[in-house]
Parts: C-alpha cells; structure tokens; sequence
C-alpha cells in the first residue's frame, strides 16, 4: 500500500520531461518514471514512505544557497501540487 499519491498530469509529465535532469527534483520524479499514456489526462505515482523521504531531499537540496524550491517552475499548478506534497510528509 502506498503511502503518498501524488496526480500529475499529461502538461505536469511534458513539464518534466523538458526540465529533464537540470534540477534535483525534476531527476527524482523521472527516475520514478510517471508516464500518461494516450488518451489519459493524468497518472497517479504511488510512492512508499522512503520514495517520499528520498523526494524530500531531492526537492531540499535545489535550495541550498538560498535558492527557491522548485526551479524552472513559476507559480503552476504543478508547483502548488509538489510543494503540498513536501509539506504532506512526516
């Protein structure tokens, strides 16, 4: 049973894709590989506990030097949804 869900749709997973690799967020998320296939308009990544603790620290580690979390995101719906997320683990 999953522990954490997070929705991310067929515009989040395209978003992803063409931040690729640049950020330590973007790498996790793709090293999960969330896909859409045709016709769906959105996936669910169902992760355990330690997916969400290792996801924590990717998205932790892009603010060191006081940067903002989240790079290459402007105020989205993606970025609202990862940042819930963060907040969401314990």
């Amino acid at each position: 049973m999953a522990a954490y869900k997070i929705e991310l749709t067929a515009e989040d997973i395209d978003t992803l894709n063409f931040v690729g690799g640049r950020y330590a967020w973007s790498d996790a998320l793709l090293r999960l590989g969330p896909c859409v296939e045709e016709g769906e308009t959105y996936t669910v990544l169902e992760l355990s506990e330690a997916e969400a603790w290792t996801l924590q620290e990717a998205f932790e580690s892009d603010t060191e030097g006081g940067h903002r979390m989240f790079p290459m995101l402007a105020d989205c719906s993606l970025r609202e949804r990862l940042i819930e997320f963060y907040n969401s683990i314990v």
